[in-house]
Order: C-alpha cells, then structure tokens, then sequence
C-alpha cells in the first residue's frame, strides 16, 4: 500500500508515562508486539537520503515497509507489502516489492549510489497500545510504543506517543494532540526511529546543529523543532541553542502578519534571556522551555498554518 502517511509523535515525560498507559488502555486500545529489523548499506545510503526500510513482524504476519522524506513536518512517504503468506520464519528483503512507487524510485536511486549490500543495522523491539479516535469528523489513531532499540550490544529505551491522521481534516489532528501536550506534558519530537537507531548504531551521543534555507514558514519551523528536540532531551550544545534562536528569527519573518506573531516574539525574548546565562545553565533551561507546554502548542499552530 502506497501511500503518505500524516503523524505527529511526542515524547512522554516519566512522570507522565503511568497516566497515558492508562488513558489509552482504558480507552480500549488493543496491545501488539512489533520486532523490526532496519536495513541499509555500510555506507548508510539509505540514511543519507532520508530513507527507512524495515522487515516488521506484526503479531503473526510479516511486513515491509519502505518511508521517504515528506513535505514539511508532518508528512512522509510511505509504501508498505504485508507477507500475507509467509507467517513463522522471517522472510527474505526484497527491495523490488517497493517498485513502481514514488517511495521506491527514490529508494533504487538510493542503492545505485550505494557502496555494499543492504544490511540489519539495528532492531526495535515494541510494544504497541492503539487506539482509534473519532474527533471532529476525523479519525486518528493514537499509539503507545514502549520498549526497546537495539544495535549490536547497545540498547535504548523507547517510549513515544504518535498521532496518527487516519483520515478527515489536519486540524483535527492538531487539536487533539494539544491536548495531550496540556494534559501530559508531551513534547514533540521529529526524530524517527529510524534516525535514533541510526546514531545508536553508530555510537553517536550528538549531531550537529539543522540549518536550513530560511525562505519559508515550513523550513524555519523543522530547523527550529529539530534542534529543539535536542535540548529538549539533553543533547544538544551552543550550537542547536544557537540554531533554535536564529530559526525563530526566521520563523518569525514568515509569520510576522500571523496571529502567532506576538507569541514568536516572547518566545525569541525568552530564548534571548536564556542564552544570556553561562553555557550549562543555558542549555537546560533552553531544554525546559522547549519540553514546556507553550513552546509545543505554538509548535502545533504554526505547523497548521504551514501545512495551509
């Protein structure tokens, strides 16, 4: 099935954790364990271009898919094979199952490129609680992952809540995962897991700073949520502080006849009073204003106005 999927994932802050397990469990979301394995080449091709390719077990069936670069934060390609008849041993990569899509193309052009054959870089094992929503003529599905990431012998702890636009209007979507930033305290992350696998494969602590060309709202806003996301969990430095700051510039050049003015505005004095501080009281406090509900629910209005 191709297709291009619409999410939003979050991060759950620990304190939080209990009460969202419940919140969905309650709600009647059904539990499903997932064990995937990532592929690539030893010159992560793949990674390169933005891509992620997987072998998914899923309860009993076995399924491939194969996810791109989208359009702007929400949005990526997506084109996924459900091995309907292979169900007990783990069936063979096959990169062909992917032809004739948008996905694929960019996928064998990828591979042309590439130095060596695909290989398992690393595993996730989850488990996953979804749930279905009907809100606002919309259905979203919600679901909990918790459990581990996994490349040779290092591992990392997964626990993430993703929205999902199943179908009807975006804003829908938006409008339910503000509630859940105010009621939990989640904050976004656009980080895949294909990306955290990446760098736990890799050993990599840190990456630099995003810069992107700032001619729009949309690229202002991932610089600014992507080093956003590495304050927010610790790993970022000077440099991701220093990025956020000059992406809110940006943002607010595009936006600056959008009601979201003012609040860019106290946000950018905010990032300004923080950066003043010595480097590690710096850092954490530009962490926690970014963990923080305010910066998340202008994140989440400024992605609507973009996708506009």
């Amino acid at each position: 099935m191709s297709s291009t999927e619409t999410e939003l994932k979050f991060q759950i802050p620990s304190e939080a954790r209990a009460a969202v397990r419940a919140e969905v469990a309650g709600a009647g979301g059904r539990a499903l364990r997932l064990q995937a394995r990532y592929f690539d080449t030893p010159d992560r091709a793949l990674a390169a271009a933005g891509m992620a390719l997987r072998l998914r077990r899923e309860g009993a069936v076995w399924v491939q898919t194969l996810k791109g670069r989208g359009d702007g934060v929400m949005q990526r390609l997506e084109h996924e094979v459900a091995l309907t008849d292979l169900v007990a041993a783990e069936p063979r990569l096959e990169p062909a199952r992917h032809d004739g899509t948008p996905a694929g193309a960019a996928l064998r052009r990828a591979l042309e490129a590439a130095l060596g054959e695909l290989r398992c870089t690393f595993e996730t094992d989850v488990r996953r609680t979804v749930l279905a929503l009907d809100q606002a003529d919309a259905v979203i599905e919600l679901a909990l992952d918790e459990g581990l990431l996994s490349a040779g012998g290092a591992e990392a702890p997964l626990c993430e809540l993703e929205y999902e636009l199943v179908r009807g209007p975006v804003d829908a979507l938006l409008a339910l995962a503000g509630q859940g930033v105010l009621r939990h305290g989640l904050w976004l992350d656009v980080r895949s897991k294909a990306e955290r696998g990446e760098r736990l494969a890799r050993g990599l602590q840190r990456v630099p700073a995003l810069r992107l060309e700032p001619d729009t709202l949309s690229s202002a806003l991932r610089q600014v949520l992507a080093n956003a996301c590495e304050l927010a969990e610790g790993l970022g430095d000077a440099e991701h502080l220093q990025a956020l700051r000059d992406g809110v510039q940006d943002a607010l050049r595009a936006a600056a006849l959008l009601p979201q003015a003012t609040a860019l505005q106290s946000l950018q004095a905010q990032l300004d009073a923080v950066a003043a501080h010595e480097e590690a009281q710096a850092l954490s406090g530009a962490g926690a204003l970014v963990r923080a509900p305010g910066f998340n629910r202008l994140a989440l209005e400024l992605i609507g106005v973009a996708q506009g």
